[in-house]
């Protein structure tokens, strides 16, 4: 998608639910033609059509109870967007659970993102950076919802697609979150979901703040968490069970999708009484990410150097971009987006392609205390 043509969505406070049918009301069709993409997906994937799919979804895992219990505001607001696009709330929760995605369906290789850490500096503020890389048939369908958080005090900014609350996203309080699914690591079925954590996440005001969620709250499947504010970065892997912080230093920090630091493994890694080998995507991505940023001064690097990193194609089959012309690439996966945000204290910034970053422009979305203020409800590309 041209990033130019992004749909931007600002969204009330308040009532949840209210504020996911406005959601649903207005991106009504797209949601509709979404969850047909995603079935279509499934049938393709898993060779299960979505109506069984979704009932078992619901008949085996304890995501939606669990939510209920940790996190209800958040099913209030999916019930209100199935509400106002006039879909089944039982599809529309399941479409939710990206990464338990994973789980439920072996069949799928679970590789996605490839992410990089850089601490505050004398010369620019903190940053992470993400390629978000998911299934290709949403491309084109990529949105920004911009909501106050709950208390009022600022303004969440999240990347999403029609019907799903986020992927990604920073607020106003110079706070940003993105992830890498690292599956090998041990599940936990009481746990929470990604998605509902992404957005509890997203009301942290400070780092610590989300660090201190994260290790209170299991997460339903293996993770890592790509976390920083004004003060410092974080990278924390987290099984369903256990977790491991490595934080930004003198040099970067970067990661893909198998396990770094963590060995709370799933049962199929531990079978195999050995740690888990990277699959070769994961594996070449890594390498990519290394032999640029091996040994390289974090200090001294910047926004265009991440940006250029994120868009390498190092290994034509397997790169870090990924997307475009080249058809095995497509098969194992897509970058859907080419995020890098900027932690300034006064006025954070993401820079954003809604694509992958070797041929998508980026373009820059700020945010500042006096955002929160704007009404609610405007939608403009």
């Amino acid at each position: 998608m041209n990033t130019d043509e992004l749909t931007i969505l600002d969204l009330p406070g308040g009532d949840p639910r209210r504020r996911g049918h406005v959601h649903g009301e207005t991106l009504r069709s797209q949601i509709v033609a979404l969850l047909d993409r995603w079935g279509d997906g499934l049938e393709s994937t898993y060779g299960v059509s979505r109506e069984r799919y979704v009932e078992r979804f619901h008949a085996t895992t304890h995501y939606v109870a669990t939510t209920e219990l940790l996190a209800p505001d958040l099913i209030a607001e999916v019930r209100g967007i199935a509400e106002g696009a006039g879909v089944p709330v039982d599809d529309l929760l399941a479409f939710q659970h990206v990464n338990e995605e994973f789980e439920l369906g072996p069949a799928f290789a679970a590789e996605a993102c490839s992410t990089i850490i850089l601490p505050p500096s004398t010369s620019r503020p903190a940053l992470i950076a993400q390629n978000l890389d998911l299934a290709q048939y949403l491309d084109g369908y990529q949105i920004l919802l911009r909501c106050p958080t709950a208390d009022g005090t600022g303004e969440i900014m999240a990347l999403s697609v029609p019907g799903m609350l986020s992927l990604n996203g920073m607020n106003s309080h110079g706070f940003a979150v993105c992830d890498n699914t690292v599956n090998q690591l041990r599940p936990n079925p009481e746990g929470l979901p990604i998605y509902a954590l992404y957005r509890l996440l997203l009301e942290s005001k400070t780092l610590a703040e989300a660090c201190a969620l994260v290790e209170r709250t299991p997460p339903a499947t293996g993770i890592n968490w790509v976390m920083g504010d004004p003060d410092g970065v974080v990278m924390i892997e987290r099984s369903g069970h256990a977790m491991v912080t490595s934080p930004g230093g003198s040099t970067p920090v970067y990661h893909t999708n198998h396990p770094v630091t963590c060995t709370d493994l799933a049962a199929r890694a531990r079978a195999a009484d050995a740690r888990p080998q990277p699959s070769r995507s994961s594996y070449l991505r890594l390498a990519s990410l290394h032999q640029r940023l091996h040994n390289a001064d974090a200090a001294m690097l910047g926004v265009d150097d991440l940006k250029a990193v994120l868009s390498a194609r190092d290994d034509p089959d397997y790169p870090v971009s990924r997307g475009g012309s080249n058809g095995d690439d497509r098969a194992i996966g897509f970058t859907l987006a080419c995020s890098v945000f900027e932690l300034a204290r006064d006025r954070p910034r993401w820079h954003l392609a809604s694509g992958p970053g070797h041929c998508t422009a980026m373009r820059v979305f700020e945010l500042s205390p006096s955002a929160a203020d704007r009404s609610p409800g405007e939608r403009s590309r």
